[in-house]
Parts: C-alpha cells; structure tokens; sequence
C-alpha cells in the first residue's frame, strides 16, 4: 500500500524551506541575538550577547540535525520504508537533537528568562518523540515475530 505521495512531497518541500529559514538565521544570527538581549533581556552588556549567539548557534545544529533527520523520515516513507531500524535510529537522533537545544537553553536561561519556555518545548517535544520512536520500535518487533510464525 503507497502513502499519500503528494502529502510526502509537500512536507518534503516544507523541511527544505525551514532549513532555508535556519540557514538566514544563521546568517542574520549576530543581529537576531543582539535584538534579543537588548530588547527582550534588557542586557546592553557584550556577555550577554556573545553568550546569547553561542547557545543560538548550538540550538541552529540541533535543528539542522532534527529536520535532515526529518527529511529522511519522510525519503524512507516515500519509499515505502515505514517500520524500519533505520527510522527509529533517526528518530533517536532527533530525540538527542531536542534534548541538547533543551540543554542549551538551559545556559541561555540565565541570561533571557524566554529560553526557559524554549527548554521545556524542545524537552517536552523530545517526549513525544521518544514516545514515537517506542511505538515504532514495538511494531517493528511484533513485525519481525508475526514474521517468524508466517
């Protein structure tokens, strides 16, 4: 049975857009992280932005972790590789992806409070992902032994 084609094809389209939206932020990073500790924190001080931009630009390679990972979940589904290792391994890594953006904001925390919402949306996410990735895991065993008795 194929998947819904189209709908692959479009969430595709939508991971390589937001990879391009990361790709910006990145380059607009130094002044995104500027803004940030000056208006949002109210800290003038060079720390608190030179800290900001570090825990943005480590919170960037999660993200370009989690939706190249993305973009190979949704390739295996195309190919009709639905409950295979291989997706629970890249849901592992976007599950590790989270749980280091969360660390990360974490540090950015103590220097603008916000980051302490974006801490528990990337660990509250790297839930349901984990959750995901054991459903997975548990069809694919249960694949494997109806398998067996076949």
């Amino acid at each position: 049975m194929r998947y819904n084609d189209k709908l692959i094809t479009w969430s595709k389209i939508a991971t390589v857009l937001f990879i391009l939206i990361v790709v910006v932020a990145d380059i607009f990073g130094v002044w995104i992280t500027r803004y940030v500790s000056y208006i949002w924190a109210e800290r003038f001080d060079d720390f608190a932005v030179a800290f900001l931009a570090t825990t943005f630009y480590i919170g960037t390679l999660g993200a370009y972790v989690i939706l190249f990972c993305v973009y190979r979940l949704l390739k295996n589904m195309s190919n009709d590789i639905v409950f295979d290792r291989s997706n629970t391994k890249l849901m592992t890594y976007i599950t590790a992806a989270l749980v280091g953006i969360g660390v990360v904001c974490v540090a950015g925390g103590f220097i603008w409070n916000g980051a302490w919402f974006l801490t528990i949306l990337a660990l509250f996410m790297a839930l349901i992902v984990s959750c995901v990735r054991l459903v997975f895991s548990k069809a694919i065993a249960m694949k494997e032994e109806m398998d067996l008795t076949i």
